[in-house]
């Protein structure tokens, strides 16, 4: 199979992720005050719940899937057979999942009418196969697909959803465009594939491998989902959730366009460790990292100048706690991003399933027993702390097994430019945001600015990351100029 370019990938990657990114800067306000903050809250704990299920559903498959089509990409008859008995056991795993999500809370439940709606997200995650585009590195596909659905998806919430009432219209909005985003999928499947003949398939040899990637799959979503389920059970009330779901999204926002490169790093890092080339990989992930805090640290400190300003006019005066929720878990920006390219991107890739599971688990775990402990007394804030304490204990294990291809002292070394950088950003914006102006000039005025000073501070210090983007544009443009490292 032809080798995809790695920039390229991440290009499309980035591109969708952008898209995405964008996209709630437009939808997130208008439902913030379209469903206003208790339903906002309804909604992220039945959602929390239904993508617990989603993950129990597939057990692992799509990080084991990409990875291992990654492997014998090259050899089509292996990658058909191998494609469809993963397609086959995410169905027969279906099965049980969805009876036993069907009785505890389709009856007799509160909110039984969003978890029926969502039996389709259920069945949708069991006939996902982005894991397959991921593992051939075709994100182009994938790219364009979600684009086409995303739109649609706009479309339809701007012209069904106008009230609280219609909380039931966006559960079946979010579920049937998912679905049918899935669906998609299969038509470009026969590009890839041979034709099933009469060949025996065997699912279950998978389930083992699988099981094992569940673990830890699992675990990483504890941090982002059992923190509204446990904030809707152990507070009083489900606003709660919605405030938590917020600052969490805002921040996630972010966090996505940093991970976007993470199935292309881990599907060319798995290919090259099975050819045992330790030089590239070791290139590929310090590169990796060092991309992810060029835009991370200013992201981050960003975030924290303008929060204050930005959320009320953002999502509006009801949900002004989230500016000071935003404060406290944007450190997560880094963290997580971190923890993605050690995690995904690394241990996954050269098979270190083993220690990255024992990371991840004993972050889960301490995410509970924390969550239990701050909660009833902290509230959100007690939300906020579990989830910080979690990840940088998961940071530190993970860098612990990762010492073979990365030093944390080179990594400092590396990239404390566009820490300095983002430090004196972060200054300039906080003065600016003193000047007696309209807010949403001042918002304005203190983006800008930021852009100016990062880059141009990021130039005068001949960042590496930065000059090879600025080469790397100044080639694709094809202007005969390139900047020199100091």
């Amino acid at each position: 199979m032809k080798n995809k370019s790695v920039t390229m990938n991440v290009i499309y990657n980035m591109i969708f992720q952008i898209f995405t990114t964008c996209l709630p800067v437009i939808t997130t306000p208008y439902l913030s005050r379209t469903l206003g903050l208790y339903q906002s809250g309804v909604y992220s704990f039945v959602d929390s719940i239904v993508t617990l299920f989603t993950i129990f559903g597939s057990i692992g498959t799509s990080l084991y899937g990409c990875r291992k089509i990654a492997y014998i990409r090259d050899d089509k008859e292996k990658l058909s057979i191998t494609t469809y008995e993963i397609i086959l056991l995410k169905l027969l795993l279906l099965i049980p999942v969805l009876i036993i999500y069907l009785l505890m809370f389709c009856i007799y439940n509160e909110y039984s009418i969003y978890f029926i709606i969502n039996i389709l997200t259920v069945i949708g995650s069991a006939i996902e196969i982005s894991w397959f585009y991921n593992g051939i590195e075709d994100f182009k596909s994938i790219t364009i697909r979600n684009f086409i659905i995303k739109i649609i998806f706009i479309i339809c919430l701007f012209i069904f959803i106008k009230s609280p009432k219609d909380l039931g219209k966006y559960v079946i909005l979010v579920c049937t465009t998912n679905f049918l985003g899935n669906i998609s999928m299969w038509f470009l499947l026969k590009n890839y594939l041979m034709p099933l003949k009469k060949v025996k398939l065997h699912p279950f040899k998978h389930l083992k491998e699988s099981f094992v990637l569940f673990i830890p799959q699992s675990a990483n979503y504890v941090y982002s989902l059992a923190d509204k389920t446990m904030l809707g059970y152990l507070t009083p009330t489900l606003s709660n959730v919605g405030v938590y779901d917020y600052a969490y999204r805002i921040v996630k926002m972010i966090i996505n366009i940093l991970q976007s490169m993470g199935y292309v790093i881990l599907s060319r890092i798995a290919n090259l460790s099975a050819n045992n080339n330790k030089k590239d990989i070791v290139k590929y992930i310090n590169k990796s990292i060092s991309f992810s805090l060029f835009l991370a640290f200013p992201m981050m400190l960003g975030l924290v100048a303008i929060a204050k300003n930005f959320v009320p006019i953002y999502l509006g005066e009801e949900f002004q706690e989230v500016s000071r929720v935003i404060l406290v878990i944007c450190p997560l920006i880094v963290i997580t991003s971190f923890n993605s390219i050690l995690g995904t991107q690394l241990l996954l890739a050269i098979k270190k399933d083993k220690e990255y599971t024992k990371a991840t688990v004993l972050g889960a775990i301490t995410n509970i027993v924390l969550n239990f402990l701050l909660i009833p007394y902290l509230g959100i804030y007690g939300a906020c702390l579990t989830s910080l304490f979690s990840e940088i204990l998961v940071l530190i294990i993970e860098l612990h097994y990762s010492k073979e291809y990365v030093r944390l002292s080179e990594i400092i070394i590396n990239n404390y430019k566009p820490l300095i950088a983002s430090i004196i950003m972060f200054i300039v914006c906080k003065l600016i945001g003193l000047i007696n102006l309209n807010i949403i000039l001042i918002i304005i005025f203190q983006i800008g600015i930021a852009i100016l000073i990062y880059f141009g501070l990021m130039f005068i210090m001949k960042d590496k990351i930065f000059i090879e983007i600025i080469n790397k544009v100044f080639n694709f443009l094809k202007i005969k100029y390139q900047i020199k490292e100091s």
